[in-house]
């Protein structure tokens, strides 16, 4: 799963994004779908990713290692919420760019080039 959440400067909830990975990924859109539905078909082959999720004025853009996966123009049409306008139109804090990156061990994290967690998986703290 991957979760992305879009705030105001005072912390409150400004429109999100989640995936679901399976065997055919799917997304919600916080605030405005009702259900996951499945993302295009275009994500690149490789193992390793880089996301990029940017709010726009009229919607969402995300790409996966340069490619647009999907490019979302919100309305009344597509979005079930009724608050939607109100909350995905909210100013939001400056954007991040967020890596998380698979390393020999784990995971490593960063915000704007700076680590904010590193993580060594082990059966210890995986229960899966």
């Amino acid at each position: 799963k991957m979760h992305v959440w879009f705030l105001d400067d005072s912390g409150d909830f400004a429109g999100g994004f989640y995936v679901y990975f399976s065997q055919t990924p799917t997304y919600f859109l916080g605030y405005c779908s009702r259900d996951y539905k499945p993302l295009p078909d275009n994500l690149p082959e490789e193992q390793d990713k880089l996301w990029r999720i940017k709010r726009t004025e009229q919607g969402l853009r995300v790409t996966c290692n340069g490619v647009t996966v999907l490019d979302v123009v919100l309305s009344d049409q597509l979005c079930d919420n009724s608050d939607w306008n109100y909350i995905w139109n909210k100013e939001i804090s400056k954007n991040k760019l967020w890596r998380i990156k698979r390393t020999e061990q784990g995971l490593r994290v960063t915000c704007n080039g700076v680590t904010v967690l590193d993580v060594v998986l082990s059966d210890q703290l995986c229960d899966d």
